[in-house]
Parts: C-alpha cells; sequence; structure tokens
C-alpha cells in the first residue's frame, strides 16, 4: 500500500525520491533569479506523507538564503488561486542580506497553515502560495549596520555615532536643524510603534551639552523617528507586525507575528508572486 501511495503521489506532483530535489532544486534557482549578489546561496526542501500528498498536503517546505540583495520581500501570495492546496508550516531563514539598503544579519519565520494552488501543482510542479497562515517571525540587526542605515537615511546628520547597552540605545551627532548647526545627544529606548515602526522612546536629549528644550526635542524626535520603519523603508508590507524589540550585546532583535503578504497588483512586485516556480 505503501508503494501505490508513492506511485500516486507521483503521479500528482510528478515527483519521485530524485524528482522531489530535481523540484526542489528548480524552486532554488527561481527564487535566486529574484535576488542580486555574486555569491547567492539559495536552497529550499520539503517534507511531504505520500498518504497526505494525495490530497494535495505538504508538510512543511523550508526556504534557506544568504549573501544577496533586495529590493523589499522577496516573496509573495496571490490569493486570487486556488486554494486547495495545504502547506502546514512554512520556514523561512534568511541571513547576512541587505535588504532595501539595510544589512540585516538574520530573518527567521515559521509560518502555519498556509494554502496553495493544487492544480498548478498537479499540472506543473510548481507551488504558488495563495494564502499565508501566521506564526513568529525575528530579524536581527547588528549595531555597526544600523548606523550605516542611520547616515543613509538621515543625511543630516553628520559625524554619527551608536552605541547600544543594555535595553538603551546611545546616539550623538552633528545636525543641522532649520537655520543653526547643533551637536546632539541622545539616550533613549527603541520600541515597537504601531507594529511596524522602531521609535526612539522615553529619549533624554542634549544639544550641545544642555537638556533640550520643547521645540527642539520635538524637531529632534521628528527628524530620527521612525528609525526604522519596516513597511515604508524596507518593504516589508505586513511580513512582521513587530511587538517586542530587544538588545543582545551589539544585536538588535525585533520579535512578533510573521505572514506572508498578499501581491499588490499593478506593481512591480506582482512579477514576484511565485514562491515556487
Amino acid at each position: 500500500m505503501f508503494l501505490v501511495a508513492v506511485g500516486l503521489v507521483g503521479l500528482l506532483f510528478g515527483v519521485g525520491s530524485s524528482e522531489v530535489r530535481r523540484f526542489e532544486n528548480a524552486a532554488a534557482k527561481d527564487i535566486a533569479t529574484r535576488l542580486t549578489g555574486e555569491a547567492v546561496f539559495v536552497k529550499v526542501r520539503t517534507k511531504l506523507d505520500p498518504f497526505q500528498a494525495m490530497a494535495g498536503r505538504i508538510k512543511s517546505a523550508t526556504i534557506s538564503a544568504s549573501e544577496f540583495s533586495t529590493d523589499g520581500l522577496p516573496f509573495f501570495t496571490e490569493p486570487y488561486g486556488s486554494k486547495r492546496g495545504r502547506l502546514d508550516e512554512l520556514k523561512i531563514s534568511l541571513t547576512n542580506f541587505q535588504l532595501t539598503g539595510l544589512k540585516v544579519k538574520r530573518l527567521d519565520a515559521r509560518i502555519t497553515h498556509c494554502r496553495f494552488d493544487l492544480g498548478l501543482a498537479q499540472r506543473r510542479g510548481q507551488i504558488r502560495l495563495t494564502e499565508s497562515g501566521t506564526g513568529t517571525g525575528t530579524v536581527e540587526v547588528d549595531q555597526a549596520d544600523l548606523l550605516d542605515y542611520i547616515h543613509f537615511k538621515h543625511p543630516l546628520l553628520k559625524e554619527v555615532s551608536l552605541q547600544f547597552s543594555q535595553d538603551k540605545v546611545f546616539i550623538s551627532g552633528q545636525s543641522r536643524f532649520l537655520s543653526f548647526d547643533a551637536f546632539v545627544e541622545i539616550e533613549s529606548r527603541l520600541e515597537p510603534v504601531g507594529g511596524n515602526r522602531i521609535e526612539l522612546v522615553d529619549a533624554n536629549i542634549k544639544v550641545n551639552g544642555q537638556e533640550a528644550n520643547p521645540n527642539s526635542r520635538k524637531t529632534i524626535l521628528g527628524l530620527i523617528n521612525p528609525v526604522l520603519d519596516l513597511d515604508k523603508d524596507l518593504k516589508l508590507f505586513g511580513a512582521l507586525y513587530m511587538n517586542k524589540i530587544e538588545i543582545h550585546g551589539k544585536t538588535l532583535r525585533a520579535e512578533g507575528i510573521a505572514k506572508i503578504p498578499d501581491r499588490l497588483l499593478g506593481t512591480w512586485i506582482g512579477q514576484i508572486g511565485l514562491l515556487f516556480h
């Protein structure tokens, strides 16, 4: 009975043990074409039970990638496709990559209860996500890389330094505010705001060695906040809803609820809707 089931799986998906690997390698190659870099590495692995696969159910799919650059999230769902196929768990592990100008140390996500187009899988051996469940996600950024991004995002800040210490961040630098230059020192906590923004909160601010007055404080925080907007700056489009930020040594770690967002119709993002193709 087991061998019969394996044979039926092969008829449905066109995969035997060697075909599974060819399928995974083709999926990895396709994902790699959507990334840039001289040393891009992508690996795809799937797990399935033959009996469940006959009904269009895959236990898990894992995407690992590193050493690449991408302008925005490279994974989206196609919400108007068939949702007959079931993917119990999607695992994503991305390391050492550039995300819309920010160097990211690590991004991990485990997302359950996804759906895919079963007909497309049967006809072409392709898996296209059509619905995402939710799960957990984390993003880690090193202190030096966040400083580089602050330089990039806030060109008015000159000679900026940034240090992590326990649960606080220390930022100092020369900046131009309206018609005058000033040396600014900030001691603050970093907190998630609205699920998609990292902002300075409860900040102590000095301007030229003196405590900032209310107007200066408002101007400075308005210039720097948000330190990072996951959707506007990084083009994650709701892929991670942050609920916690921690500092571990020289690494900033954001945690939250992860999902694969729907592709946006009428934009270039529609060109990367396929998870496996």
